[in-house]
């Protein structure tokens, strides 16, 4: 009987110990050894897949949970993580952060998607922890040189602003609007360059906008990094050191992200492979969501998604 009680407590206590929460549970939060708290929710059961931005992807990208664990979480400073200052946000500081819940959910090893900036992020921790990573998903990812983003100016950016709800949002900024307000009609002024047929902005539903480091303000305050960093911003030699199996998906009509930004990432990672989507664009997971999961799910199955190419045959 003492036994019986004692292999129970020990059981007990073993599962008191375990830090990764049951398939399908959360939210929660990571504590930062250097402070700060890191938002997370987890859906789905199967292998790991981690998403960083779940106030923009957790929905979005709901399909990869039928057949695995995906753990999406927020970066310091954004969704419902803590806030941060402006001197917190650098890449490195990024990267340990990734680290830090890989170590929380004890995790051998992981796969990561990163999309739009996020896409910088994965890449990066990709590159300094190759072993840790199996399979890396960049989903219309920013350029990773400066250089080759930063000099992206389509003419599409100002051609598709909403010049009405543009001088409605700076009237709201200027009178003192919320700043849920503010950042919805910015999306209203701006959301026609984020997507690859004007048509499809009525999909793209900014509710990210009622979370307060969501606000338009927070948002550039946490980009800044990019700007910060422009003097040494350049992932490619780094990239070449990525392990992971890579599939780099990028949209033709993407005005935000430069796509051959895709193109030189898809070059630099040994054996990636680039899908391109025509007709969308950069919310292309907003736009048309099926062409984005469709081959998501087929990537992480172990399957190429049809049109993928490698590198060498481009």
């Amino acid at each position: 009987m003492q036994r019986s009680l004692l292999a129970f407590l020990l059981t007990l206590c073993a599962c008191a110990a375990q830090r990764t929460p049951p398939p399908g549970t959360g939210p929660g939060w990571v504590a930062l050894p250097s402070g700060g708290r890191l938002y997370y929710e987890i859906a789905g059961k199967g292998d790991t897949i981690v998403v960083p931005g779940a106030v923009f992807w957790s929905n979005a990208l709901q399909p990869l949970a039928r057949s695995h664990t995906v753990i999406f979480y927020d970066l310091l400073g954004r969704g419902r993580s803590d806030t941060a200052s402006a001197t917190r946000i650098t890449m490195d500081s990024i990267v340990h952060d990734l680290e830090t819940l890989r170590q929380f959910f004890r995790m051998e090893k992981m796969s990561l998607v990163g999309v739009s900036v996020n896409g910088l992020v994965v890449s990066a921790y990709a590159a300094a922890h190759p072993d840790r990573v199996t399979r890396l998903a960049l989903i219309n990812p920013i350029a990773p040189t400066a250089e080759a983003q930063n000099s992206y100016r389509p003419s599409e950016r100002n051609s598709r602003v909403d010049s009405t709800a543009q001088r409605e949002m700076m009237r709201l900024r200027e009178s003192g609007g919320s700043h849920e307000a503010i950042c919805r009609q910015f999306w209203k002024a701006s959301g026609g360059w984020f997507v690859g047929d004007p048509k499809s902005v009525s999909r793209v539903d900014p509710s990210w906008c009622a979370v307060p480091n969501e606000n338009l303000d927070a948002s550039l305050l946490w980009l800044g990094y990019l700007s910060n960093t422009a003097g040494s911003w350049d992932l490619t030699g780094p990239a070449r050191g990525i392990k992971a199996q890579t599939l780099v998906i990028q949209a033709e009509r993407d005005y935000f992200a430069n796509p051959a930004g895709a193109k030189a990432w898809a070059a630099a990672i040994p054996g990636a492979r680039l899908l391109m989507l025509p007709g969308v664009g950069h919310l292309a997971l907003f736009e048309q969501p099926d062409a984005v999961n469709g081959p998501l799910q087929d990537f992480f199955a172990g399957r190429w998604p049809a049109g993928a190419a490698a590198a060498a045959s481009r």
